[in-house]
């Protein structure tokens, strides 16, 4: 079969538009505006947004596969009941936004700007949160297993009862995010220990 030719749409301004239930393949939007647009239940696949701004939108129980939203913009944004499947959010801003529930799988977060976003109880296996910023985020009960969180900044991000076992994060994750009840594994034990200065073994 003929691979879909990508549609293009550059600077263009869909404020206020009625897009729900649209199913959207192989398009490219940069730095276009979708300000409280409904884009409610809107299926995409191998759909790239670059610059883009979702302020005001509603994205809720939309499902996204190998789609792509690079340093866009989300403020006050509903995407609760939405879907990123081998998806990206890399260096995207979310601020204010309707998040819960949501589901994430296998989605890169790199330098993504979730400072304070309530994401109790989310799972984030297999995601990555490099060189994220989570300050005052609230991770509370999340699944955070082999998640790679390097760079990240965790200053007063809650991780109380999440589960980090086989998370991959640097030595100021244990003293800047509060624990309480979290599950870990020996090796971030010994890591953790050493952040606070403690000497494991002889």
């Amino acid at each position: 079969m003929a691979q879909e030719q990508i549609q293009e749409f550059v600077g263009e301004d869909f404020s206020d538009a009625r897009l729900s239930r649209q199913h959207w393949v192989d398009r490219h939007y940069t730095g276009c505006t979708f300000r409280d647009a409904d884009l409610s239940e809107l299926r995409t696949e191998r759909v790239v947004f670059t610059d883009c701004d979702f302020t005001g939108a509603d994205l809720s129980g939309s499902v996204h596969r190998v789609a792509a939203f690079r340093s866009c913009t989300f403020v006050w944004t509903r995407l609760w009941h939405s879907e990123f499947h081998s998806s990206t959010m890399m260096g995207s801003t979310f601020e204010q936004c309707r998040l819960r529930p949501i589901e994430f799988d296998e989605v890169d977060f790199t330098l993504a700007s979730l400072g304070k976003a309530d994401l109790r109880g989310v799972d984030f296996t297999d995601c990555r949160l490099r060189e994220a910023n989570l300050v005052d985020a609230d991770l509370r009960n999340t699944a955070l297993r082999a998640v790679d969180l390097h760079g990240a900044r965790t200053f007063g991000l809650r991780l109380d009862g999440a589960d980090l076992r086989g998370a991959h994060a640097d030595a100021s994750l244990w003293t800047t995010a509060k624990l309480a009840g979290a599950k870990i594994d020996l090796t971030q034990a010994v890591a953790m220990a050493a952040a606070h200065g403690l000497v494991v073994g002889e």
